[in-house]
């Protein structure tokens, strides 16, 4: 029989893995990405629904973001077989973004990522706290979204 507290490693899993050293897209990270939009938008909070990989405020929705968000949903599922349970147990995951003021040339970015499974049971992990590096592009740039050409990414 599958053991549920197995699970509650998941949600720091795939946010460790949304801001992956391998998750770098042209002009930075994927927390540089995130950071600059948000300081951009004047944005205290955003949230990632893991399942749909969308971003609210949906101006977030930049295609760095999308195709790194979209990688974290096989996590799970691969996960959750690895433990014995059904690909689709979980109906909810979603990470909480907190962006905090800089403090002397630093940036950083709070996240509480956490999911729910089919009969309502939550699983989440303590905040997690990610620094920005590259704090000097502009994330709605085109030249930076598609360094090689729209064309090419849609």
């Amino acid at each position: 029989m599958p053991k549920r507290k197995n699970l509650n490693g998941i949600p720091h899993n795939f946010t460790r893995s949304f801001f992956g050293t391998e998750r770098y897209y042209s002009r930075g990270y994927m927390g540089d990405w995130l950071s600059n939009a948000a300081t951009r938008l004047n944005l205290k909070e955003a949230l990632l629904d893991v399942m749909t990989a969308t971003f609210i405020p949906q101006e977030l929705n930049l295609y760095p973001l999308n195709i790194n968000a979209k990688e974290l949903k096989p996590i799970i599922e691969k996960e959750l077989l690895g433990n014995g349970f059904a690909s689709d147990f979980i109906s909810e995951a979603k990470i909480k973004f907190q962006f905090l003021a800089p403090t002397s040339n630093k940036r950083t970015i709070n996240c509480f990522p956490y999911m729910v499974d089919k009969e309502g049971k939550r699983y989440e992990s303590d905040k997690i706290v990610e620094d920005v590096y590259e704090i000097h592009f502009d994330p709605f740039d085109e030249l930076n979204l598609y360094p090689t050409g729209k064309h090419n990414y849609l």
